[in-house]
């Protein structure tokens, strides 16, 4: 169980780490124009350099430190100046400057896949002239010919020959590397990935990382070859990581002849990340096409297709995606535009319903307290009804009594004496009275409110008189309901007609309309 939860740590660190250099390798790609504006820079200092020295010998070194710097960058420009170089040590007669201009001019060669080229230039050579550094260099770039015309040769028996010869001349070159650590085990690394030896490699390939002096274009190569030994052991995850800081350093040293990039491209590709993948395999055909080198094109154009149809099988689902969402999110849309609007509606009705709600609220407080005080006034109006009636009555039973003892007695002058004490008019002007102040008990503020329906140069009850006056009585009684101009006529003792002028004629006098006088009368309240 430990074990699973230590593999599992070790793939997840990888995993970052490779998220991590593929961000690196991302800012590196956005700083090209930047890296490829310095390049070009120093390559025109080299220039000026060269136009200034006078010296043939100058001329050389500098024109071959430019060659140094154009073999990886542009074929067609490095060749033009390995031309110029042969030239220069031609002008000198110095053969070990003709042999090392023609070593170049084979690794130019080399680098754009025209190998038979390469070897043609390099069987003109003889190396015992060389130094011990050159020698290497020429065995190493003789072992390169022959291992990249091995790759290329379909036929078995022919391609296994020429690397026996590419292991010897490798062999040649390890030798006369004994005092160049870095060559040497460059070298020996790259010898034991022709020979399948995967662990040797890459114990070679870690020794080589510890020196100090291992230079950014010498790790983009070791990074690439150290990337191949992961793969023979079949650690995925650590091969992706070595080609992805190979490909970095190519970008950090503008080397556009190396294939560092498109071998990320097919990972990234194999990782499902098909938008990245066919960026960089991009940006590696444009390096390919700008050097020219026709083997790197080709290895270019084999995961080409590959990626870009998946890429396109990508876009199609994305659109796919989108277009599914959109229709979604219209739908969406349309439901929270419908339930916007279902609940304004609803809003809009409850308030509705709230507002006829408290209309009805106030309308029944109104009529409560309507009936409250018609409830009131109907209790005060009984108890004065009987109270007069019962004052009527006995006053009329008194007369009655003493008419008839009268007329028992035969006294018929008594008796008409006492019928005529009994006086109607004087009963219903007592009658008026009692009502008069009943209405006032009960509506204590009536005139007060009755007169502001007025102007103030219109008076109908002034302060000092008792009771009320017809005109305010007429409208008392209507505030007390009764509204008909004949009842009103018999209970005041006038005329119909009489009834119907004094209603007109108060109506007339104020600053509201008829029915707007008659509703305010009637709202008048019982209560100050």
């Amino acid at each position: 169980m430990l074990l699973l939860f230590v593999l599992v740590g070790l793939a997840g660190n990888l995993t970052a780490q490779l998220d991590s250099l593929l961000n690196v390798l991302d800012s590196e790609l956005e700083k090209r124009s930047q890296y490829l504006a310095e390049k070009e820079l120093s390559l025109l200092q080299l220039d000026q350099l060269r136009s200034q020295a006078n010296d043939p010998e100058e001329q050389f070194e500098i024109t071959l430190e430019k060659v140094l710097a154009l073999e990886s960058f542009s074929f067609t420009r490095a060749y033009g100046e390995v031309l110029r170089l042969k030239k220069l040590a031609q002008q000198l007669s110095d053969p070990v400057k003709i042999s090392q201009a023609k070593v170049r001019e084979a690794f130019i060669f080399l680098s754009a896949g025209l190998f038979n080229e390469a070897l043609d230039s390099l069987n003109t050579i003889n190396p015992d002239l060389f130094p011990a550094e050159l020698k290497s260099d020429y065995y190493a770039t003789r072992a390169r010919t022959h291992f990249d015309l091995a790759d290329n040769y379909a036929i078995h028996s022919l391609s296994d020959k020429i690397e026996r010869l590419g292991l010897q001349d490798l062999d040649s070159a390890i030798v006369h590397a004994q005092s160049f650590p870095l060559t040497r085990l460059s070298l020996l690394s790259y010898k034991s990935m022709r020979l399948d030896n995967a662990t040797e490699g890459l114990e070679f390939y870690r020794q080589l990382r510890a020196l100090p002096q291992a230079g950014t274009r010498l790790m983009a190569k070791e990074h690439g070859a150290a990337g191949i030994l992961f793969n023979m052991l079949d650690q995925q995850d650590s091969a992706r990581l070595a080609i992805v800081k190979s490909a970095i350093a190519d970008e950090r040293t503008v080397t556009r002849e190396a294939i560092s990039l498109v071998r990320v491209a097919r990972y990234v590709y194999e990782m499902g990340d098909y938008e990245r993948s066919a960026r960089y395999i991009k940006i590696g055909l444009e390096n390919a096409n700008f050097f020219n080198a026709r083997h790197r094109k080709m290895e270019v154009l084999d995961i080409l297709p590959l990626i870009e149809e998946e890429r396109q099988q990508l876009l199609l689902a994305q659109r796919r995606q989108f277009l599914i969402f959109t229709i979604l999110l219209s739908l969406l849309l349309v439901l929270a535009v419908w339930l916007i609007r279902r609940t304004i509606l609803q809003n809009k009705e409850l308030r509705e319903r709230r507002k006829a709600l408290l209309d009805l609220t106030q309308q029944l407080r109104a009529n409560n307290t309507a009936l409250r005080e018609s409830e009131r006034i109907k209790e005060q109006y009984i108890g004065y009804f009987f109270q007069s009636n019962t004052k009527f009555i006995t006053g009329a039973k008194k007369v009655i009594d003493k008419a008839s003892k009268a007329i028992y007695a035969a006294d018929f002058k008594e008796a008409k004496y006492q019928l005529k004490s009994f006086n109607a008019k004087q009963q219903n002007k007592q009658l008026l009275q009692d009502f008069d102040e009943v209405f006032l008990t009960l509506f204590p503020d009536f005139v007060r409110k009755f007169q502001a329906l007025f102007p103030p140069e219109v008076v109908w009850q002034s302060p000092e008189q008792e009771g009320l006056s017809s005109e305010v009585r007429i409208f008392a009684l209507m505030r007390l309901g009764i509204k008909n101009n004949d009842t009103i006529s018999k209970i005041l003792g006038y005329s119909v007609n009489t009834i119907y002028a004094y209603r007109s004629k108060v109506r007339g006098k104020s600053f509201l309309e008829k029915d707007a006088f008659d509703k305010a009368v009637m709202d008048i309240s019982s209560t100050p």
